[in-house]
């Protein structure tokens, strides 16, 4: 998942409270701060799950203002 968000406090702590109501554990998180526009870029991969609840974490998420874009999601197919 990636994230494109106003980089203030709060955002994080907004994300991983989405992924825990919608039943998403985190494996890793990365966030990059980006140049310009108080932006930052927050990139996190998932423990296997079920899509609804990345999908409900990413419904949660639409309509808060801290997001710059719509969130990306890519699927990522273990062995």
């Amino acid at each position: 998942m990636r994230f494109d968000v106003v980089d203030r406090p709060g955002v994080l702590a907004e994300i991983a409270a989405a992924m825990r109501d919608a039943n998403v554990s985190i494996e890793s998180l990365l966030q990059m701060e980006e140049d310009a526009d108080d932006k930052a870029m927050i990139s996190i991969v998932t423990h296997e799950g079920e899509e609804r609840c990345v999908n409900a974490a990413v419904e949660a998420l639409s309509a808060s203002p801290t997001l710059r874009s719509e969130p990306m999601v890519m699927r990522i197919l273990g062995n």
